[in-house]
């Protein structure tokens, strides 16, 4: 049986796919997700959430995000040492630590994260995130969830796309809808519609034990990440690195996380009840009491889709690229697409604009799928300069055993010896630190309107974000006043899928534009003037510095917060710049 057409269906209830859910409810949008599995990931592998991420959730109203989330203290660093017990000479040392995603160290780097977003970043693990998400997407009227639903088969018909799906008791139903976005970890969708991932992959694997023990004896509080160095494990993926898991935070934290490498040709990888022994031996905790909740496997591998549309049909997160895990870019890229996109169809189905704009997803998206990916295999092989660094040769422990025990003598060349691991160490920040690479990104080229300024130079090193209006880029955040209340200029878009623009108190040719082309094309386009009272005051003057704007100047913003055009004068011509410009954007033709 054939249901009647529905908007959208999402292929997959993952992170992605449930925060597709939950945007396209916030827009108003009508729609069904397909799970195969009973119920959410049980793997807690994916956690960072990073502040463009937390600005999302910030953006569509889920602030349970943030109330799950690892408060900042409790994820400042990122630690190598050699073991957290232990009573030998060169047990319970700390070779270095780096700050990490804006700890609170107080540095100046601490304080960009503070100045650049309303958000902190985020430490939510996907076994908690998911749940949530799931729940959230229930509660909306506009959802249909259906879980332990398997899509068979996917096949797209010109306007519309055919999904048949097979229900827990094998009963098989064909359902037609407009949009289909494949969220489905690369499961089906992808391959059938012809889509085809390229990159590197069997790079090494991965196993992750999961597990409750009580570590409040030995671990600080301030710690993100720990990894191991010693001459008895060797290097960092024999070694191993854990995570904490929360639910309690800090050094009451009861879950954690191992992480061991392995080579795909190492039996050892496949040897589980040895992993236990192995934890111990690393922590240097041999009675510690381990309660196991689970073991999982799996690739590391660097790959992107070659297209993240075909007809109707959409690839979004782990469908549409696959990275390694430094970084978090992996979970955050996803859920970028996931609002890249959602907008996008919701401008599309429920306000009628021109399906072209859907073409721009590919198009700004898949340069920043690639990228990320690029990126986390960069941050993921930059270990090995730790290794080389302190001396560590993989297999090679007797030897590794002397050269460690030579970094901690207390000689002059023992000390040059450690100045020189802690410099290679902080290389690292390229994984804990890309503050740039996370809030930096731009769609040049995308859906937006090139106003002819120069592009900026980026920090090679992703360090450093550099706040700009130009189109592209995401909008500056900058606290602002409006009636006795506090709010970021990324407050401003909250609510439906609407345009905002943004002028000052001398922008009346701007407004009388934007009111137009609302009235013409019935889309919603909001206005927020900042200026002097009665309007929206910039509350520490910040937005003065980082508007790029002359008095009278005027910016367009998307429902994701990026800009979409800039003029950075008064209009000349009574605002039409503007209608010509949202004309354009959004693929019409300027009445005569």
């Amino acid at each position: 049986m054939e249901d009647k057409v529905v908007p959208i269906i999402i292929v997959g209830g993952g992170a992605c796919g449930l925060s597709m859910s939950n945007f396209l409810s916030n827009y108003g949008v009508e729609h069904i997700l397909f799970e195969r599995r009973e119920k959410t990931s049980g793997l807690p592998k994916a956690h960072y959430l990073n502040q463009r991420t937390m600005e999302i959730f910030r953006l569509q109203g889920m602030p349970e995000v943030r109330e799950m989330s690892c408060p900042p203290r409790h994820m400042s660093y990122a630690t190598c040492v050699t073991s957290l017990g232990g009573q030998d000479e060169l047990d319970r040392k700390t070779i270095h630590r780096i700050a990490c995603f804006g700890g609170d160290d107080g540095s100046a780097k601490a304080q960009a994260y503070l100045n650049d977003s309303a958000e902190r970043s985020g430490n939510v693990p996907q076994s908690r995130l998911e749940p949530l998400l799931r729940e959230l997407a229930i509660q909306k009227r506009t959802s249909s969830l259906y879980f332990k639903h398997t899509v068979v088969d996917v096949v797209s018909q010109g306007d519309t796309v055919i999904v048949s799906v097979e229900d827990e008791r094998g009963i098989l139903s064909r359902h037609r809808a407009r949009y289909v976005v494949g969220a489905d970890g690369g499961h089906l969708v992808g391959s059938k519609i012809g889509v085809s991932m390229t990159g590197l992959t069997g790079i090494t694997e991965m196993v992750a034990v999961h597990f409750e023990a009580d570590l409040s004896k030995y671990w600080d509080d301030r710690v993100f990440l720990c990894y191991f160095i010693n001459g008895n494990g060797g290097t960092v993926f024999e070694s191993g690195a854990i995570v904490p898991h929360g639910p309690v935070w800090g050094k009451h934290c009861r879950e954690w996380v191992f992480h061991f490498g392995f080579d795909l040709n190492d039996e050892a990888r496949n040897q589980e009840a040895k992993l236990l022994p192995r934890i111990r031996e690393t922590l240097k905790i041999p009675n510690l009491e381990i309660k196991v909740k689970r073991i999982s496997h799996w690739i590391i591998e660097s790959v992107v889709a070659e297209r993240y549309k075909v007809d109707n049909v959409f690839l979004a997160g782990d469908a549409a690229h696959r990275r390694p895990p430094n970084g978090g870019l992996g979970l955050n890229t996803s859920i970028e697409d996931a609002m890249n996109l959602s907008w996008k169809l919701a401008m599309v189905v429920k306000h009628g604009v021109d399906p072209k704009i859907l073409d721009s997803y590919d198009s700004e998206r898949r340069p920043i799928g690639r990228r990320n990916s690029d990126w986390g295999l960069f941050a993921f092989e930059n270990s090995a300069v730790i290794n080389s660094a302190v001396g560590l040769i993989p297999g090679q422990k007797e030897l590794n055993k002397a050269r460690f025990r030579r970094l901690f003598e207390q000689t002059h060349v023992g000390e040059a010896r450690r100045a020189q691991v802690r410099k290679m160490i902080e290389t690292q920040y390229v994984e804990f630190g890309a503050h740039g690479l996370e809030l930096g990104f731009s769609y040049d080229g995308g859906l937006t309107v090139d106003d002819g300024s120069d592009k900026l130079v980026e920090d090679a090193l992703g360090q450093q974000y550099m706040p700009t209006t130009r189109p592209g880029h995401r909008l500056p955040h900058a606290w602002l006043e409006r009636d006795e209340c506090i709010l970021s200029t990324h407050d401003l878009v909250r609510g439906e899928a609407k345009l905002l623009l943004i002028t000052d108190e001398t922008g009346k040719d701007w407004i009388a534009a934007a009111t137009r082309v609302s009235e013409d094309l019935k889309i919603p386009l909001a206005v927020a003037q900042i200026g002097v009272s009665p309007y929206i005051r910039d509350y520490d003057n910040r937005w003065e510095a980082l508007k790029e704007l002359e008095l009278g100047g005027a910016l367009l913003i998307r429902p994701d917060n990026f800009v979409v055009w800039r003029s950075k004068r008064s209009s000349k011509l009574k605002g039409n710049e503007l209608e010509d410009a949202v004309f354009a954007l959004l693929g019409y033709d300027r009445k005569q």
